[in-house]
Order: C-alpha cells, then sequence, then structure tokens
C-alpha cells in the first residue's frame, strides 16, 4: 500500500475529477415510489442525461447491474499500502453512488467494493475488523485505476486536462496555423491604380531645422537687454524696492543668516544650503538673492529660476513669495507648471517658480540658460528622476554661462555627496526650528486606544486602512482641535479612507471636512487644503507624499503616518515595471513628522512598531535606479546628441545600471526614435517635442500624419490621468460603463476617447443638469476630465512646436484637416498599434488553468511570456467571437507574481503588415506566402503571392508617406496624394476579411490586480 497511502480519498479524487469535472453532469430526482436523485456523466450534456436515466433504472426494477468481477489478491496490496483509510470521507461523497462498500461476516469481516465506473467491477477484501477489510479493498481498487492509467506517475488523479490531450492538440495546432488574409477585388483594383498613379518615392533629401534660444522667463526669443535698457530697468527696480519693499512678515531661522548665504552665493557658483525642516529657505533664500542684486543696481540682470518637485509647492510657494513681497512687488513673481502658467510681467528682477519638468523643457530651447542670474533647485534630496538629469544639465550650463549661479536646497540628503558632485562647494547650514511633536509608534498608538498589542509584525508594508480611520476617528473624539494630515501610499487607498470614515456615526454630525491631496488633483482642487475650516470644524487632509515636504499647511497638529509609499521598481530581467507598496525611509519619516511642527506643538502617530523604525533605509532610492529609463534618455539626447547614452547618464548623481540603460536604448530603437548610432531620428525629433511617454508621443506624431489626431489626443491624456470614478466599491459601474462605451471595438483606448469626447460634447449644453447626467451615467469624473482637456491642449501645443500641425486649436477642431479621419475607428487602432508596435500579444484560444482544460477560454502571451488582462478591460471577458489573433498595450505591471494588461485594443493583421517599422520574412509555398515578424512567433500571416506584392508595395508607399513628412521641406503639394493614401488604408482595413479563432471568453485566470 504504500503508493496509496491514502486510499479511500485518492479513488474519491479520482473520480471526482474524472467524472464531475471533465464530463457534464445530469440529475434525474424520481418521486415515486420514494423520492431520489441519481446523476449520470458524460462528456456531452443529453448523454448524461440518458445515462442518469438508464441508472434510474434499477430502482424501478426495469434494469439489474449483472457484472461482478472478484479480485482476491489483497494481501499483497496491503504491503505495498500500509497507512488507514478514511472512510468516512467517500460515504459522504456526493459520488457515493459509483462506489459502494458492503461489508459482512462475523468474527472475519468481508467487505465487497463495487466500483461502477469506469465500468462495473466488484473488489473483495478480508480482515478481522471491517475498517481494515475496506482498507484492503480501497487498496485493490486504487490498483486496478492505476492500471486503467487514470492515476498518474505520482499516483494523483489525472488532471482535467489530461483527460484532453485531443483537444489540446487541436488547439495547439490552430494556434500554429497562420492568419489567413483575403483582400476583396475591388479593393485590389483601388491598391493598383494608386500605385500606378503615385510610384513608391526613392530619393529624399535630408534636412534640419535650427531652434531660436528662448528667454527662460517669458518663454519668447531671447533678446539680450542694451547697456541702457538694463542700466534704466536697474534703477526702476531699486527705486520700487526702496519705495515699497517687500514686508516679510513672520520671522523665520534664516533670516538670521541672510548675509552668510548671499555672500556665499556671490563667492562660489554653487553652493548647497542644508536647511532644517521649518528654516524657512524654500520662500526666503530666493527672495534675499533678487532683493540683494536689485538693492546694489543690478536688478535688470538678476532672474531666478526656482525648482519645485510638485506643481502645489511651485504654485503655492510662488503665491507665498508674493503675497511677502506685498501688492508693488508681486508683479515680479510667477509660477509655470504643466498645464498652468502665470509668467512674471517681465524678464529682469524676476522670480519665477516651476516644476524641475519644466525647466528641463526650457532648457532645450536655451542649453546655457542666457540670461537667467540663478537656478535654485529646492527639495533636491528627494532625487526624482528629473532632477538628478537636471544636476547633470547645470554642470554644462554653468560651464558655458559665466554669470549663472547655482543653489541647492535640501533637508535631510546626504549634502556631501552633492558638493563632492559640484567640485566640493560649499555647504551652508541654516537650523530649523520646530515647536515640540510628541511621537506614538503603533504599540503607544494601540494601547491609547485601549487595543491589544500588535501581532508579530510582517514585512507587508500594505497599510491597515481599517486601523488608519479608526485612529483618525480616535483623534477626531479624543484629540486636542487642530487639523489632521494622514499619510497614505495611493489614490485608492486615499478614497478607501474617506469612505471608511464618512460611514462612521461619529462623522455623521458633519463637524468635520474631509479633503484629498493628490498629484492628478488639479491645482485649483488641491489649493482648498490650505483652506482653514469653519469654527468648530476639524479638517482631514488624506494625502500621499506629496504633502511630504515643500507645501505648509499651517493648521496642521496631528499627523498620522501609514508608513508607506507606492514606487515604481523596474526590473530589468522581466523588463516589466512594478507599482509596489514599500517602507518609506528614515529622512521620510523625519520629514512627515515635521509637519505637525510647523507652526505649533503637534502628534506624530506612526502606524508601525518602533523596531520597524531601526530597519528603514536611511535615504530613499533615487528614482533614476528604480525606473524605466526611455524618456531620460531622450531628454539625454536633446541636450547631448553626441553622447552615448551610457556615457552620459554615467554622469548624473547616482549611475543607472548598464543593462537599464541599454535596455532603454534598444526600446527606442525598436520604436524609431533613435537609429542604430544611438542619434534622434526625425521621427525621435518630433517625439522629444512632446511631454509624454515616447511610445505614446509616437503615437501622437503617427496621429498627425493619419489625419485623426483629436482621438488620440484623448487616448494619450487619459493614460496619465484615468477619467473613471475608480473605487472598490463601483468598479462594476465602472464596468458596465466601459462595455457601455466601447460597443464592439474591443479596445479600451476608444473608450477613454469615447468618454473625453462625449463629455466636450455635452459641454456645449446649458443645462447642467444634462452634463452631470453624462457623468453619472458613465461614472465619470468632473475634475479628471478637466485635467485630462488640459492635457489635451498641452499635447495639442506640442504638436505645434514639433512642426506637425499649422494651429494648435486645429488638433481639437473635428473639421480641421488633422481630425478628416477621426471618426475612423480601425485606422484609429491601427495607428495606436503602429506607436506602440512592439507591445503586442498572442491571443489564444484553448488554456489550462489550475490543471483544467478550458476550451473556450483565451489565454494571452506577449513576447517575454504569459500575461493575464486586467479586470478592468473591456477585452477581460469577451462575451462574442474576438475578432483578432492579437492585442497592443501600452504598459503592463507585475503583480502578485502575474504580469498584468491595464488596457488594451484589438490589433488588425492588416495594420501590423502595413503600419509596423519592422523586418519581414517570407516563404513561399505555390501561390500562397506565409509572411512573419522574424524573432517574434507572435505573427505569422498568409494570403496570396499576388496580393501580398500589391500590400509590400502599399507598405513602402507608407513609409515613404511617413518619412516626408516627418522633414520640414514636407510640401503641400502631397496633400493630396496623402489623402488618397489614408483613404485607401481606411478602405482596406475597415472591408479586409481574416480567419479569427479565438472564441468566448470563459474567464481564464481567477488572478486579480487592484
Amino acid at each position: 500500500m504504500m503508493p496509496f497511502p491514502k486510499q479511500s480519498p485518492l479513488s474519491k479524487n479520482c473520480f471526482t475529477v474524472a467524472i464531475r469535472v471533465c464530463f457534464q453532469r445530469a440529475t434525474v430526482t424520481l418521486l415515486w415510489p420514494s423520492k431520489m436523485e441519481v446523476e449520470g456523466f458524460a462528456r456531452k450534456k443529453i448523454d448524461a442525461e440518458r445515462y442518469a436515466a438508464a441508472a434510474a433504472c434499477p430502482t424501478c426494477a426495469i434494469m439489474q447491474p449483472v457484472i461482478t468481477l472478484v479480485i482476491s489478491y489483497h494481501t499483497t496490496c496491503l504491503k505495498l499500502c500500509p497507512s488507514s483509510l478514511n472512510c468516512h470521507s467517500l460515504s459522504r461523497s456526493p459520488l457515493q453512488e459509483l462506489v459502494q462498500y458492503k461489508t459482512v461476516g462475523g468474527k472475519m469481516k468481508r467487505c465487497e467494493l463495487t466500483m461502477r465506473w469506469p465500468e462495473e467491477i466488484t473488489f473483495v477484501a478480508s480482515a478481522l475488523r471491517r475498517v481494515e477489510a475496506e482498507r484492503r479493498a480501497a487498496a485493490l481498487a486504487c490498483l486496478k485505476l492505476k492500471e486503467m492509467e487514470l492515476l498518474d506517475e505520482d499516483n494523483q488523479p489525472l488532471t482535467h486536462a489530461k483527460y484532453h490531450k485531443e483537444e489540446m492538440r487541436e488547439a495547439g495546432q490552430r494556434d500554429r496555423e497562420p492568419c489567413h488574409l483575403e483582400i476583396p477585388e475591388y479593393l485590389e483594383h483601388s491598391t493598383r491604380e494608386y500605385l500606378t498613379q503615385y510610384p513608391v518615392a526613392t530619393e529624399m533629401q535630408k534636412l534640419w531645422e535650427e531652434e531660436e534660444e528662448r528667454n527662460a522667463i517669458t518663454g519668447r526669443p531671447y533678446r539680450p537687454l542694451s547697456t541702457q535698457e538694463a542700466e534704466q530697468l536697474s534703477s526702476d527696480l531699486q527705486e520700487e524696492w526702496e519705495r515699497a519693499g517687500p514686508g516679510l512678515g513672520v520671522e523665520l531661522p534664516v533670516d538670521s543668516h541672510r548675509e552668510r548665504v548671499v555672500s556665499a552665493v556671490e563667492s562660489s557658483r554653487v553652493i548647497v544650503v542644508a536647511g532644517e525642516t521649518g528654516c524657512g529657505k524654500t520662500t526666503r533664500i530666493p527672495l534675499f538673492l533678487l532683493e540683494g542684486r536689485v538693492r546694489i543696481g543690478e536688478g535688470a540682470e538678476c532672474n531666478i529660476l526656482v525648482t519645485q518637485p510638485r506643481r502645489i509647492s511651485a504654485v503655492s510657494v510662488a503665491h507665498r513669495v508674493a503675497h511677502e513681497m506685498g501688492p508693488a512687488l508681486k508683479r515680479s513673481v510667477g509660477y509655470q507648471v504643466r498645464l498652468e502658467s502665470r509668467p512674471p510681467e517681465h524678464s529682469g528682477g524676476a522670480l519665477l517658480f516651476m516644476t524641475v519638468g519644466v525647466l528641463l523643457r526650457k532648457l532645450q530651447g536655451n542649453a546655457s540658460l542666457r540670461g537667467v542670474s540663478h537656478v535654485v533647485v529646492d527639495e533636491v534630496h528627494e532625487r526624482d528622476v528629473n532632477t538628478d538629469l537636471l544636476l547633470a544639465l547645470l554642470r554644462p550650463a554653468l560651464r558655458d554661462n559665466p554669470n549663472l549661479r547655482v543653489v541647492l536646497m535640501s533637508a535631510t540628503g546626504d549634502n556631501q555627496r552633492l558638493a563632492q558632485y559640484f567640485g566640493d562647494c560649499p555647504v551652508v547650514s541654516v537650523p530649523g526650528f520646530m515647536h515640540p511633536v510628541r511621537d506614538r509608534y503603533l504599540e503607544e498608538v494601540l494601547r491609547e486606544m485601549g487595543r491589544p498589542p500588535p501581532p508579530p509584525e510582517k514585512d507587508d508594508a500594505t497599510p491597515d486602512l481599517d486601523l488608519v480611520a479608526n485612529v483618525i476617528e480616535h483623534i477626531h473624539r479624543q484629540g486636542e482641535p487642530g487639523a489632521v494630515l494622514c499619510f497614505l501610499p495611493g489614490w485608492q487607498d486615499i478614497k478607501a479612507v474617506q469612505k471608511r470614515l464618512e460611514e462612521k456615526p461619529t462623522f455623521q454630525s458633519g463637524s468635520q471636512m474631509i479633503l484629498p491631496l493628490h498629484s492628478s488633483m488639479s491645482v485649483g482642487d488641491q489649493q482648498t487644503v490650505f483652506q482653514r475650516p469653519p469654527e468648530g470644524r476639524r479638517k482631514i487632509v488624506l494625502a500621499t507624499n506629496i504633502a511630504e515636504t515643500s507645501i505648509t499647511i499651517d493648521d496642521i497638529v496631528h499627523v498620522v503616518n501609514a508608513g508607506s509609499q507606492k514606487e515604481q521598481n523596474y526590473d530589468t530581467r522581466t523588463k516589466v515595471s512594478c507599482l509596489d507598496t514599500v517602507w518609506i525611509s528614515r529622512s521620510n519619516v523625519t520629514q512627515r513628522r515635521g509637519r505637525a511642527g510647523r507652526c505649533q506643538p503637534g502628534h506624530a502617530y506612526h502606524l508601525f512598531p518602533r523596531q520597524r523604525l531601526e530597519s528603514m533605509t536611511t535615504f530613499p532610492v533615487p528614482e533614476i535606479l528604480r525606473t524605466p529609463l526611455e524618456s531620460l534618455v531622450v531628454q539625454a539626447k536633446i541636450h547631448s546628441p553626441h553622447c552615448k547614452a551610457v556615457d552620459f547618464l554615467s554622469q548624473v548623481l547616482d549611475s543607472p545600471e548598464r543593462e537599464a540603460v541599454t535596455d532603454a536604448v534598444r526600446n527606442l530603437q525598436e520604436i524609431g526614435v533613435l537609429d542604430k548610432t544611438e542619434a534622434l531620428t526625425p521621427l525621435g525629433e518630433r517625439v522629444a517635442c512632446l511631454s509624454c511617454d515616447p511610445r505614446l508621443g509616437k503615437v501622437l506624431v503617427l496621429a498627425a500624419l493619419f489625419r485623426c489626431v483629436l482621438p488620440l489626443l484623448s487616448v494619450t491624456a487619459c493614460l496619465t490621468r484615468d477619467p473613471f470614478h475608480n473605487s472598490m466599491q463601483n468598479r462594476a459601474l465602472v464596468s458596465k460603463a466601459k462595455e457601455d462605451l466601447g460597443g464592439s471595438s474591443y479596445s479600451d483606448y476608444l473608450v477613454f476617447s469615447r468618454a473625453v469626447l462625449g463629455w466636450r460634447s455635452v459641454q456645449q449644453e446649458r443645462d447642467r443638469e444634462t452634463r452631470q447626467d453624462y457623468l453619472n451615467r458613465y461614472t465619470l469624473s468632473g475634475a479628471g476630465l478637466r485635467f485630462i482637456n488640459g492635457l489635451t491642449s498641452q499635447f495639442s501645443e506640442n504638436l505645434l512646436e514639433a512642426g506637425l500641425v499649422e494651429r494648435s486649436a486645429d488638433c481639437q477642431r473635428s473639421s480641421s484637416l488633422y481630425n478628416q479621419h477621426s471618426h475612423q475607428d480601425e485606422l484609429v487602432k491601427a495607428v495606436l498599434l503602429a506607436g506602440l508596435y512592439p507591445n503586442l500579444i498572442q491571443v489564444k484560444r484553448g488554456a489550462v488553468t489550475k490543471g483544467r482544460f478550458r476550451p473556450n477560454s483565451l489565454s494571452f502571451r506577449t513576447q517575454s511570456g504569459p500575461v493575464l488582462l486586467h479586470r478592468s478591460s473591456v477585452n477581460r471577458c469577451v462575451l462574442s467571437q474576438f475578432p483578432s489573433r492579437w492585442l497592443t498595450f501600452f504598459s503592463a505591471i507585475k503583480s502578485n507574481g502575474n504580469v498584468f494588461i491595464r488596457d488594451s485594443s484589438a490589433a488588425h493583421p492588416l495594420a501590423l503588415l502595413l503600419l509596423t517599422d519592422c523586418d519581414i520574412t517570407e516563404r513561399v509555398n505555390g501561390d500562397r506566402v506565409e509572411v512573419a515578424f522574424p524573432g517574434r512567433s507572435l505573427v505569422r500571416c498568409e494570403l496570396s503571392v499576388q496580393t501580398w506584392e500589391l500590400l509590400w508595395e502599399l507598405r513602402s508607399s507608407i513609409q515613404t508617406m511617413l518619412y516626408r513628412n516627418l522633414h520640414p521641406h514636407s510640401s503641400a503639394n502631397y496633400i493630396t496624394q496623402d489623402g488618397k493614401l489614408i483613404s485607401l488604408l481606411v478602405e482596406l482595413l475597415n472591408n479586409t476579411e481574416s480567419n479569427t479563432d479565438p472564441q468566448p471568453n470563459g474567464g481564464h485566470s481567477d488572478s486579480e490586480v487592484d
């Protein structure tokens, strides 16, 4: 019995898998002569019903079982299988009619075990005890099942898949068959006519255009002031400051170090200011530098750029500094962030606050920052990827612009490393001031709330949202007056805690205001957190690490620190990014607790054990070491076109892994942004003008050339900000809304486009109720859509800068030439495919899930391996025949060991053959040809040789059109020719059929990701 240590459960499991799981089950219920139920099993439903009826016949004395086979060599079997038998397990089985025990006898018990499947056999065994006799009989049954190959080599029941080897073989054969393409005869004729009228061009001249240097303050073309103009402006500024000098308001610690800081900046071109939290460095130091220059009559040459890590801090600090300067001088202060710009009234004596990304864009048009006297980089310790790139670019700017000075301001970072990076520049320390803050760690928090001590700590950084809500409620009930600031990892956590709080009886009275704070919110919505609540109400701010630095919410008394944050990590092995919830560093803890002591004594509630603090890293991992580098490499190529990406990025403060840089370069070469020498291609130069991911930039460039800009502007913006009100609670509503918007498009991207364009349409309605009804019907976020609308305007301006449109407004007018084909869904999906390729998914019908073969389920595979579609995708549960063997996608993310695709779109096989810029192999067999993408077994198509020759020529015509339009000498003479080519492509996409094997999706996986 050694091979079968658990005989009865084993035989039971074998029957369960082989019959109940693998076959259809039918149940016949008899009401006479007594009530009973009889089951039948078969591969087909009708046969299962017949077998169930036949099985009921013996009860009615119509039939009798006739086969009995007695096997008596149980003694040998028991030597192999000595362990005990769990009879009760089998006796309670719903399959007990298939396996029946009958034990009789006096001193010697005799057991007959009758097995009615796969054929009726009886096994007989004897023993002194009934249990032992049954155990021996079950061992004989197990041996017989093994002989019949119903147990595998490990003596376990066969999996469902092994019962369907033939079907699996057929599914594999079907997947290996190439996709068959047939083009209607009239379209082949139209294609020949076009190619005859417009033969493929073979040569074109390569031209390059020079860009004009831009003023970093105003954004207009740079023109230095004449000596007379500079003297006059300096005199005017000096007079204004003497008359209405800034009233700095409350005194801050940095004020007493004013002369030391200004003197250090004037004597050294780069300094590091190590300012402790609360010292006032962010608002005061730029003001000191400007005033110092104005007072000595050099105000005209003083233009100060101040970077902040986030939009909210750039705007709020600019407002604060303008307020301190007073009504007469505040016109010298401005800000510029994504989607919003309020620059100073003039260049000269100006302070401009901005995000780091905005300054990087300015460096593209003015690499040496001519006309700028100071660059102040605040919160440099955060070490985001843009800041690291900026530091690398400031070194050559200092070399080329002798009038430039750089001030690096840090609170908790490694300041000596910063100083060494800039040639051992001086470090000026400025002490801060903080009111006392009482720290409570998890043990004390729970004790204060009357709860038991925490269980042994796990390494998982995911916050306990119920605990977070309960702690906030505890503070609201028993804590001293004052606002609460709660740090959470992400938007879903913020919304979940907000919902938990709003459901608590304590919060039904309206004695509090709950305000979310997230980087995706509009600047106006973000500013509400700075407003003081009415008397008697408590403000509760739920924020990510956006509230950790630079901004001061001056009525915060209580800080609740969940101790974690969202962090993107790029895996160079799998080439996939993981968005993980990770523990923060000790410097983050310091920053967060400091928010409670800025303006009055406070309290910090750390929702992790004190022991966890000791195991945290000292500083966060720089972003450049853990994110994909494609956008960074494009930026590097703009500023240092002749320098290899690896060499350029080796100069940053923390160099990324060589493999990560190589991956980024290879990806950019694959999509045509870089050539083999790593130089920006004409396409790459246009993509570099677009402030989005390079792949999405390529999509927008192609959208302009194929005249379908508007829907793809919306798609690109939605991949930056989700337009839907997504949450755990309304997931079903969002799925239904997406299904309604998507229709039969099989595209998450068209869902985005239709949602945004529908919203733009109802905005024309005067009836506010109609507009709100639209948002409610499709579970859309009004604030999110307004943000998306701003992004589409920005991307339209980018297309103008790239020389792809004549006016930015044309991009959003449906009647313009650039939107001639915006209503053609197949073309829009084809352009997406061309831009996102090689991000391609192969769709297969027939999947093995947890050992079970599901013939109608769809499985998905990329070149890197199997993937799962996210539950939010409209393609997740397709209920009709899938229209294509392929999907295109923007990004993949890894979670719980699986790779998930959040959004995808059906890919037309003709679009793959005509619009992807890659090599294609051919294999001719008579009058048919099989074409495939080398190294990518995902794509194989079969068509007639004659049709393929025609398509190959058309493919060359399309590539020629793109090449011509990406060069600045392109003439309007080609408008008609290009229009005919695009119209022909639309006809082909709309009317060409292919065999599409993938069938309904029966739920291919139980794994999920939020």
